[in-house]
């Protein structure tokens, strides 16, 4: 089952985003379907560093609560394995931190993400689903 980072969460939490339509449709489907799908617990951290930078961190607690009654969501932990495939991963592509450590799990869980982030693909043996090709 894949890993949605973040950046697909605050554009379903985020009205104003440009990809919030899209967004909130995956949600949606991953809610009514069978399958179960990924979100790290490192999501948690950088979704409040977002909701900071934007002025709007009143409204984290409310949008995790909102993010945890959702259906077929499995909350992943950052583990040692994930941890050093981040770091590797980070060195090797020049990623983020945040988005090494999402590629770094969602390669130890089964190589695939859900994003819109093109940092995603350049990485050798990570899948990148885009929020289009999720929903069709």
């Amino acid at each position: 089952m894949p890993l949605i980072d973040t950046s697909t969460i605050f554009s379903f939490l985020n009205k104003n985003s440009e990809y919030h339509q899209y967004a909130t449709q995956v949600m949606e489907k991953i809610s009514h379907g069978k399958d179960l799908i990924n979100i790290s617990t490192v999501s948690i951290v950088e979704l409040h560093f977002i909701y900071k930078a934007h002025g709007v961190d009143e409204g984290f607690e409310k949008d995790l609560s909102e993010l945890r009654s959702l259906r077929n969501l499995t909350w992943t932990s950052l583990d040692v394995a994930s941890t050093l495939t981040a770091m590797a991963i980070k060195k090797a592509y020049k990623l983020s931190f945040f988005n090494a450590l999402h590629a770094g799990i969602a390669i130890n869980l089964d190589k695939q993400i859900i994003s819109q982030d093109k940092e995603f693909d350049q990485i050798k043996g990570l899948i990148k689903i885009p929020l289009l090709s999720f929903l069709t």
